[in-house]
C-alpha cells in the first residue's frame, strides 16, 4: 500500500483534549522541534530528543500519532504507536522479541501427565498442543520488533530514556533500526520477511542526559534539544490544558510564581518542570482561595512539593 507523505504540523487544531486518567494531553511544540520531526520523517533517521525531566519529550511521539490519526486516517482510527521503556537491564533483543522458554518447558512436562486433564478443558488442551507444534509459539513481541512488522502506515516507535540501558545499548538498537529488520534466533526466521511490505517506523527516542552515549549512535540520529519554553510558549500550553476562560488569572499568577521559583533555583538544582506546574495548577483550580495559596505556597510544603524536590529547593523558597 502506498503512503502519502508524512507531514507533522503541530497545530492547535490538532490536540487531542486533556485527560489525566489516560495520560492524554494537547502538544504545542516550538516551530524548531516541528522541522526536527519532520526532516527525521523525510531522511528515515531516529530523532533522539534530549531535555530536562519534565520538558515533554515523552509525549511528542504520542502527540504525532494523534495528529496524523486525526489527518490522514478516517474517524475513530488511530495512527499505529508503540512505546518502550527503556530499564538498566534493557537489550536490543528484547524490544524485538521475548523467547518464553520457560513457558514451553512447563507445557511440554504437563503432556502426558494426569494434571493435563484435571487442569485443562479439551479446548485449552488443543491450544497447548497447537503451541508446542508451532515454531513461533512462545515468542513475544517486543515494541519494536511490532512496529517493524507494521504494514499499513508509517508506525511511530517510542524509544524513552535510553540513557537509562548499558553503554553498549544504543550501538545494539541501531543495528536493527537500521538494517530495518532482525532475525530469530530461535527458527532463524527473518522478521519482516524480505518480501514483506513493512513501512519503516517513525522513531522518536528520549534521553535524560544521565550518561554519554556512543558517538556512532549520535552520527545516525538527528539531534534535537528541546529547551524549556519561554512565558508566551509556556501560557499557551497550559491554557491548552486548561482552557476555561474563567481560570485565567490563576493561571497567569501560578505561571509568574513557577517561573520565579524556577529562576531561583541554582544551575545543580532541580528545576521545576512544566509536568509540574500542571500539577500545580490541577489541585489549584477549582479551590476558592487559589490565588491565597500561590501567593503562600513558601508557608505550605505539601503545594511546594508539587513543584520542589529536595530540603534544600524548600529551604531557599522559606
Amino acid at each position: 500500500m502506498t503512503t502519502p507523505p508524512l507531514k507533522y504540523l503541530g497545530e492547535p487544531q490538532y490536540q487531542p483534549q486533556a485527560n489525566r486518567q489516560k495520560r492524554i494531553f494537547p502538544y504545542l511544540p516550538n516551530r524548531d522541534l516541528v522541522e526536527a520531526v519532520n526532516l527525521a520523517i523525510a531522511l528515515e533517521r531516529p530523532l533522539f530528543l534530549q531535555g530536562e525531566p519534565g520538558c515533554g519529550k515523552t509525549l511528542l511521539a504520542p502527540a504525532i500519532a494523534h495528529e496524523f490519526g486525526q489527518r490522514y486516517l478516517k474517524k475513530g482510527q488511530t495512527w499505529p504507536y508503540f512505546r518502550w521503556n527503556i530499564k538498566s537491564t534493557s537489550t536490543a533483543k528484547e524490544g524485538c522479541y521475548i523467547y518464553d522458554a520457560l513457558g514451553k518447558l512447563r507445557d511440554a512436562q504437563l503432556i502426558g501427565t494426569p494434571a493435563l486433564d484435571r487442569f485443562l478443558n479439551e479446548t485449552e488442551r488443543e491450544q497447548l498442543v497447537k503451541r508446542l507444534s508451532d515454531p513461533e509459539g512462545y515468542l513475544i513481541p517486543g515494541a519494536m520488533g511490532r512496529a517493524l512488522q507494521h504494514q499499513e502506515h508509517r508506525p511511530i516507535l517510542l524509544i524513552d530514556e535510553i540513557d537509562k540501558a548499558d553503554i553498549d545499548f544504543p550501538n545494539d538498537l541501531l543495528s536493527v533500526l537500521e538494517e530495518n529488520y532482525f532475525t530469530i534466533d530461535e527458527t532463524q526466521k527473518r522478521v519482516p520477511a524480505e518480501d514483506d511490505e513493512a513501512q519503516k517506523p517513525i522513531v522518536i527516542i528520549t534521553s535524560n542526559q544521565e550518561q554519554d552515549l556512543p558517538e556512532a549512535f549520535l552520527r545516525r540520529c538527528l539531534f534535537f534539544y528541546l529547551p524549556f519554553p519561554d512565558k508566551p510558549h509556556l501560557t499557551n500550553i497550559v491554557k491548552c490544558h486548561f482552557p476555561e476562560s474563567e481560570q485565567e488569572e490563576i493561571i497567569n499568577k501560578a505561571t509568574d510564581k513557577f517561573l520565579e521559583i524556577r529562576a531561583q533555583v541554582p544551575p545543580y538544582g532541580k528545576k521545576p518542570s512544566t509536568s509540574e506546574l500542571l500539577d500545580w495548577l490541577t489541585v489549584l483550580i477549582g479551590q476558592e482561595d487559589a490565588l491565597a495559596k500561590i501567593d503562600e505556597i513558601a508557608q505550605n510544603p505539601a503545594y511546594a512539593g508539587i513543584l520542589l524536590k529536595s530540603k534544600g529547593e524548600y529551604d531557599r523558597l522559606s
